[in-house]
């Protein structure tokens, strides 16, 4: 069919009449496919079926159907206006805006045409509408809406536009009288001039079968169907693991059988407590360095090829593992992580139970000691507990007092930190098969070791006392620590001395080193053993404490002397080496020492009492200077 004028004129979009496309028509055979009958369909009851597909099919669909019937009128009115010969192409444009109109969608409408190019198919062109019936009709049934409601009237825009520009436009309503707006106003431009901005909206004009959407539903269902199989099929494992109280090794092993995928429980410093399906070198290899704390399920890429999906293990609210799935080139199925889940949970209820099961054996270890300690049982009683507990209480017999160094924590802060640190003792020595049991008196934790090799000597005890220490450090890196080690001894009613012994220790520790062997203190010893602090401080004034005062403002360098003086046997020529010191000055230093303490320090009970208390000053960390204690600090 040839294109017609009208009157033999060519025409202006905005003369378009309503009779002039109806012209177009009846000039038609009625056997011609562009034939068709017009129908006139009431507002009221386009909001009536609005109302029904809101109701049967939702929202959504609803204004995908909507924008692709708007699409398909805005077709069919544009392959009538091309019929009709016109003065220029933008009056293709206009008159799309009158038909519009003519239709009875709006009751008025203005176009602003920004940019319009047949030729590079470019088109940005912005339409006010006032009194949409689409508008009016959603207010009527529906109030006030928070999104633009005029879908067929949009989507005629877009097939209309789109047919007369022979590329894909697609129309955006950015203001709606349903919203609230004073008047409807839309943008459209063709697909590519929008550069990705609207490709969600162009989804709602593709097609899409009910029914195939009933069957990929139908598909979904079925997979999440499976998926909650398999799910309860791991959990159901996971139980039978708990319920026979089984370790961690167990679940890593139980779940490896049925993912098919390597996985790993590591502490809250990622050190591997169980895996399956991987070695100890693979997961090395892929370790992350400086890897932060991990408060949910994330998904961590390792290498090009390898992924972690990674849960944390919470335990009183607090992070103390991590339970994760290896991947090697696959991605992580949504079930995956679900199982992880449940993993994670079944993990921190066996940690639950193994630490409940810990603290009950450290209560019940905890209070043998106490009753070891207070002499509250006989021997014969003592082995026959040990014995149950399961440990060897031969000798020979050696108790360590630890604490840390300058803390100021309150009474539960201190029971707190010390059951902590008591459940990594307890795993260290379990994990080292050293004999010893813990507990806790007077704030310290107490350590009694007996019947092993590291008590042989005091150099294999002084080295297993470091590699405590280091332990200790290595966990809590943000503390120093004290240690009093007491003697050894084969004579099980000892332990009380011992224990006296562990505190004295501890109690020179404090100032003057962080492990202190009470091998090493002497006789000068015994008075911190018997608790006689006071006794001690009165004996270093009564004896040295005209030279302290004297000497407190100067670096201590005459009391030092003194020192030094009375260590080499009151041997000048000695003494002057050992501070690399002349003799005439000694000599003159030795003279005024005996002026302020107003004695002869060379008589031998004088240099006696003076030594005694030099020692106690040095061990209250009150001197310092090198002596042949065993003080050692940390490296």
């Amino acid at each position: 069919m040839s294109s017609m004028a009208i009157g033999g004129e060519r025409m202006r979009g905005i003369d378009l009449e309503s009779n002039q496309v109806f012209n177009v028509l009846t000039q038609l055979d009625r056997k011609d496919p562009l034939f068709e009958h017009f129908l006139t369909i009431p507002s009221n009851a386009m909001g009536s079926l609005r109302k029904e597909l809101f109701e049967t099919i939702g929202m959504e669909r609803t204004k995908s159907l909507l924008l692709r019937y708007g699409w398909h009128c805005g077709v069919s009115d544009a392959l009538k206006i091309k019929e009709i010969q016109w003065e220029t192409e933008i009056e293709t444009i206009m008159a799309g805006s009158k038909l519009h109109k003519m239709n009875g969608y709006i009751e008025e409408v203005e176009l602003a045409i920004n940019q319009c190019n047949f030729f590079n198919s470019t088109l940005n062109i912005e339409a006010i509408w006032e009194k949409s019936y689409e508008a009016k009709e959603h207010i009527k049934l529906f109030g006030l809406s928070d999104k633009p409601v005029c879908h067929t009237l949009v989507g005629y825009e877009s097939g209309y536009l789109s047919t007369i520009m022979g590329e894909k436009v697609i129309a955006v309503e950015v203001e709606c009288e349903a919203m609230g707006d004073d008047r409807c106003r839309t943008v459209a431009r063709t697909v590519k001039e929008w550069n990705g901005e609207i490709d969600d909206e162009i989804r709602y004009y593709e097609s899409k079968s009910l029914i195939n959407e009933l069957s990929e539903t139908y598909e979904q269902l079925k997979r999440e169907k499976e998926d909650l199989i398999k799910a309860y099929h791991v959990h159901t494992k996971i139980m039978n693991e708990m319920l026979h109280e089984s370790s961690l090794s167990s679940i890593t092993k139980t779940l490896y059988q049925i993912l098919k995928l390597p996985i790993l429980i590591e502490d809250k410093d990622h050190n591997i407590k169980a895996m399956a399906g991987v070695t100890q070198e693979e997961v090395t290899i892929k370790q992350l360095e400086g890897l932060k704390e991990i408060y949910k399920t994330e998904l961590i890429q390792l290498d090009h090829k390898s992924k972690k999906l990674i849960t944390p293990i919470f335990l009183h609210q607090k992070i103390v593992g991590y339970c994760s799935l290896l991947y090697e080139d696959q991605i992580p199925e949504k079930l995956d992580w679900m199982i992880l889940e449940r993993a994670s949970l079944a993990c921190s209820i066996i940690l639950l139970n193994e630490r409940s099961r810990l603290k009950t054996e450290q209560r019940i270890t905890g209070s043998f000691l106490e009753e070891i300690l207070s002499n509250q049982m006989s021997t014969e009683e003592m082995f026959k507990r040990a014995y149950y507990l399961g440990f060897d209480l031969n000798p020979p017999y050696t108790i360590i007092a630890l604490n840390r160094l300058n803390h100021q924590d309150s009474f539960k802060e201190v029971l707190e930190f010390n059951d902590e640190l008591i459940n990594y003792l307890y795993t260290y020595f379990k994990n080292q098969k050293i004999n010893a049991i813990l507990g806790q008196k007077s704030g310290n934790i107490i350590i009694l070791l007996s019947k092993d090799s590291l008590l042989t000597s005091h150099t294999t005890k002084k080295k297993f006392c470091d590699k405590l220490r280091d332990f200790c450090l290595l966990k809590f890196p943000q503390y120093s620590f004290k240690f009093g080690v007491s003697s050894t001894s084969n004579t099980i009613e000892d332990m009380t001395n011992l224990y006296d012994e562990s505190l004295a220790s501890l109690k020179i520790a404090n100032s003057n080193g962080h492990i202190i062997h009470f091998d090493s203190l002497g006789m000068e010893g015994l008075l911190f053993q018997m608790n006689q602090s006071d006794y001690i401080h009165k004996f270093i004034h009564k004896t040295l404490g005209k030279l302290i005062e004297e000497d407190k403002c100067k670096s201590m360098d005459l009391t030092k002397t003194l020192y030094h003086y009375l260590n080499t046997g009151c041997n000048v020529h000695k003494t002057a080496r050992a501070i690399n010191f002349s003799i005439s000055g000694l000599r003159y230093r030795l003279q005024r020492i005996n002026d302020i303490l107003q004695i002869d320090i060379s008589e031998p009970n004088n240099s006696y009492q003076l030594f005694l208390a030099l020692k106690y000053l040095i061990l209250l960390g009150e001197l310092d200077i090198e002596t042949g204690i065993d003080i050692e600090h940390e490296k």
